[in-house]
């Protein structure tokens, strides 16, 4: 029977491959590539007020211990390393299609284009994002707690355990469009269906990110709605991914390429800066602006950020 030596002890929820993307050290790789474990990065602890003045390596951050790991009543692993696995494939895709977005976002004449993103990229990215959002330990911790609140004493904590995993991460098996698996997937995604692409760019490569990369916010209580007003994804330092719904659709174009400019940044930043769940990230020491940008929208943020603050 598989036991946890058989399994990755450190589970990273937010991929290494994802965070190499805001490392100092990433900007430089064609210089002088270096192994993946000797990146590192600059974290700044909302509510705090010093930020950490040395970055730390990426390997060191936003994992958990056997986070995605589903086990029987002896506490012994079903299935090792499984959904470890499906994110590495996962994340495997990610490098390649950042790599696609590298090479045509510094090309000049892609900025009149119509339409930049393919309909393949379209849905990587949005499907991509989802993921992200649902493997999270504060997602998988809720559903585990409403997985006992519905069963009470019917069920174990191991079991609650499993069952959270199962109906967040529709991996076990082939899905079926009415499937219960897929349901928590289509309440994030079907929303993002009709919206409209903008890929910006910034040359400078000051985007900064959180340990939660999605920004979404709906404009509204209702939950779920049938289109969000905004969806904000940093994809590198120098690539951000931005969706408009709701009348801002009339104002941009559909599926664009734009130059990121100062303003960009600070909405980036405060996006972040206002849903992390407790870290933002970044290839850089952040300067005195960017700090009076985070401040600005710290008193916005619930006393603690919850898993079912999704928006």
């Amino acid at each position: 029977m598989p036991t946890k030596k058989n399994v990755t002890k450190n589970q990273h929820y937010i991929p290494q491959v994802y965070l190499r993307g805001f490392s100092p050290d990433y900007l430089r790789k064609k210089e002088k590539a270096k192994p993946v474990e000797k990146y590192t990065i600059y974290r700044y602890k909302l509510g705090e007020k010093e930020q950490q003045k040395i970055a730390v390596p990426i390997k060191s951050i936003c994992y958990e211990k056997y986070l995605y790991e589903m086990m029987d009543e002896q506490g012994q692993t079903i299935m090792p390393n499984y959904f470890e696995c499906c994110f590495s494939e996962l994340e495997r895709m990610f490098g390649e299609y950042r790599k696609k977005l590298e090479a045509k976002v510094f090309v000049q004449d892609n900025f009149y284009i119509k339409c930049f993103l393919t309909e393949d990229e379209k849905i990587f990215w949005t499907t991509y994002m989802v993921f992200q959002i649902l493997r999270v330990p504060q997602i998988l911790h809720c559903a585990e707690e409403h997985c006992k609140t519905i069963w009470k004493n019917e069920v174990s904590d191991i079991q609650a355990r499993n069952i959270a995993r199962r109906f967040t991460l529709p991996f076990l098996k082939k899905i079926k469009e009415n499937d219960i698996e897929i349901y928590l997937f289509d309440f994030l995604w079907k929303p993002m269906k009709n919206m409209s692409f903008g890929i910006g760019v910034d040359p400078e490569g000051k985007i900064v990110t959180s340990d939660k990369t999605v920004f979404i916010y709906s404009g509204r209580e209702e939950i779920p709605c049938e289109e969000y007003e905004r969806v904000i994804f940093p994809i590198s330092s120098q690539i951000c991914l931005f969706m408009f719904g709701g009348k801002d659709k009339q104002i941009y174009n559909k599926n664009f390429l734009f130059p990121i400019n100062e303003k960009d940044r600070e909405e980036i930043l405060k996006s972040m800066a206002v849903s992390a769940y407790r870290n933002l990230y970044s290839n850089h020491f952040l300067g005195r602006e960017e700090i009076r940008y985070i401040k600005e929208v710290e008193k916005d943020r619930p006393m603690e950020v919850e898993a079912h603050v999704i928006f």
